[in-house]
């Protein structure tokens, strides 16, 4: 096995219609030693768990890459997944504190190793490059509040051609497929909740292929706006869960409440929305299509044709407008972390790095 197969890549929070929206209580799923990394921009907390996911994965174990929606080249947390331990960053805007201090969990706090007088020096423009990025994000989520209500229209017109019993009838179909010989269960099976994808500085991006590599059947679910894909979703989870399978659901980035996959571990099968902007193909193995619109009335979209359009188009318009604000705040804590990065002393934050990996090791 490659070290590329015992990845899995996730994020745990993301920029929404409801503004950030995080999941991170799901993110050290299981773990018993979790370490909650402390310290501002550019103090090095993500090259921190990375190189101590690195060493890990060279020696053979699962990691779980949990990646931050800001900035998707940037680590909010990982997992180790055989050794039950976790790192994540509790800093702004995912504050995390430990539950369990000592027992279970354990501040590492980066901020020891600066030098305040530098930190001092620049004090002014920290702050008002803080205040600037806050203001950036209130407009992105202000624009993705919008697009979420040109998004209701448009789900409207699609909604109004639904008919509801031929959806009906494609998820008993798939119940009866999937759950053929399970029973319902005297326990409930558990559930995990994260983010597949993320809408981040660089445009939509997600992680579905990575994340149902080890599933032997996909049903890829394809459609548009309105036709019914989370509700499908949402009940085969349903119906896993009763007969006590776990269930990892992964939510929308635009719209956390709308689930755009699910994954079912023990039966190594995942539902995935097939649809912009997260492209999945149904090219492999095990893969079949289960294709939304052929529960529409088309006459009644060909009647709504040119509202459609009108909403699609000013949607788009509105997810453009955010992005441009979540660039611009990329770019501002880019400025940001420089002020911290030259009042690092990272020859000591490399020690406490081979400190914890010596904890770690501990475990095995």
């Amino acid at each position: 096995m490659s070290s590329s197969d015992k990845i899995k890549n996730y994020f745990p929070g993301g920029n929404t219609c409801r503004g950030f929206y995080s999941f991170y209580e799901y993110l050290p799923y299981n773990a018993e030693r979790i370490f909650v990394i402390k310290g501002g921009p550019g103090t090095g907390k993500s090259t921190f768990m990375k190189n101590i996911a690195e060493e890990f994965l060279n020696e053979g174990y699962q990691i779980e890459y949990h990646w931050c929606s800001s900035d998707n080249d940037s680590l909010d947390g990982i997992v180790i997944s055989d050794l039950k331990v976790a790192l994540l960053d509790g800093t702004a805007p995912h504050m995390v504190d430990p539950r369990n201090p000592g027992a279970v969990d354990e501040i590492v706090n980066l901020g020891r190793y600066w030098d305040r007088d530098i930190l001092n020096q620049h004090k002014d423009q920290i702050v008002t490059l803080n205040q600037t990025i806050w203001k950036c994000f209130d407009s992105a989520y202000g624009f993705l509040e919008e697009a979420k209500l040109v998004h209701d229209r448009w789900e409207e017109y699609y909604l109004e051609g639904m008919d509801f019993q031929k959806a009906n009838l494609k998820v008993e179909t798939l119940r009866k497929n999937i759950f053929a010989g399970h029973k319902l269960a005297e326990k409930i099976g558990n559930h995990r909740h994260l983010f597949g994808s993320a809408f981040t500085p660089k445009g939509a991006v997600d992680y579905f292929s990575n994340i149902t590599a080890d599933c032997e059947k996909r049903y890829v679910i394809k459609g548009k706006p309105g036709t019914g894909k989370s509700t499908v979703a949402k009940k085969i989870a349903q119906s896993a869960l009763e007969r006590g399978l776990d269930v990892n659901y992964f939510h929308c980035s635009f719209d956390p409440d709308s689930i755009d996959m699910i994954v079912i571990p023990k039966l190594k099968l995942s539902l995935v929305d097939g649809t912009p902007p997260h492209i999945v193909n149904p090219n492999r193995t095990g893969d079949e299509v289960v294709d939304m619109l052929e529960c529409v009335k088309q006459s009644e979209i060909k009647r709504k044709k040119e509202q459609i359009e009108i909403n699609r188009a000013r949607y788009h318009d509105l997810m453009k407008q955010a992005l441009k604000e979540l660039q611009q705040a990329k770019k501002l804590h880019d400025q940001l972390e420089e002020y911290y990065i030259e009042a690092m002393d990272f020859s000591k934050i490399d020690q406490r790095c081979e400190e914890i990996k010596e904890e770690i090791k501990k475990r095995i």
